[in-house]
């Protein structure tokens, strides 16, 4: 069966040993759905940006800006794509896959923006998926774990259950990381060459 944001909210509430399952999340008369949906695009934004997920992976050719890089540690300014949630690495076109350095930054209005030495440049990043049949199998459950802590005292009044949910989340992060590694195989790089954006 594949995923649905009804499914995760139902997990969610399972978590947090509520067996009354929601018809729908976008209920107006469920309080349950309500709560949920007060938190899940930030929570589902927060789960993909929090880990290198395989399936919410892409590469994209960066457009420069045109403006003068007033950093002098780099030279080139380049716009920042809108579905980007977490810069991964970046790649010169046409280069040996090697990462550089970048950093991200701010324009004058207020517009991230990427900061490199290096052109034409290829980002590899995270983005953000919203259609929830897209969903791997683990993140949803990591996600509905991850929901489960955020919104646990108010749904069910108890801290601890949002505390324990908030825990399980956290490992199965670390099952995530495991099953993600198997599903390929990185190829040596010069790492020294590469900065985190942060």
């Amino acid at each position: 069966m594949a995923t649905s944001k009804t499914k995760i909210f139902n997990m969610a509430l399972n978590e947090l040993g509520v067996t009354a399952p929601i018809a729908n999340a976008d209920a107006q008369d469920d309080t349950n759905a309500i709560i949920l949906r007060n938190f899940y695009e930030t929570a589902r934004d927060e789960v993909l940006k929090g880990f290198d997920w395989n399936f919410a992976e892409k590469y994209r050719q960066l457009t420069p800006t045109g403006d003068k890089c007033l950093d002098p540690r780099f030279q080139f300014v380049y716009d920042f794509p809108n579905d980007c949630l977490a810069a991964r690495s970046i790649f010169e076109e046409g280069g040996k896959g090697l990462k550089r350095k970048f950093k991200l930054s701010a324009n004058d209005k207020g517009q991230k923006v990427l900061l490199t030495s290096i052109s034409p440049v290829i980002l590899r990043y995270t983005r953000r998926v919203e259609n929830e049949t897209l969903f791997d199998p683990e993140f949803a459950i990591a996600l509905a774990l991850y929901l489960a802590g955020l919104a646990g005292q108010a749904v069910t009044g108890s801290a601890d259950k949002a505390n324990t949910a908030m825990k399980k989340y956290w490992d199965k992060v670390r099952l995530g990381q495991i099953s993600n590694a198997a599903e390929g195989q990185e190829v040596d790089e010069d790492d020294s060459t590469y900065l985190d954006a942060r």
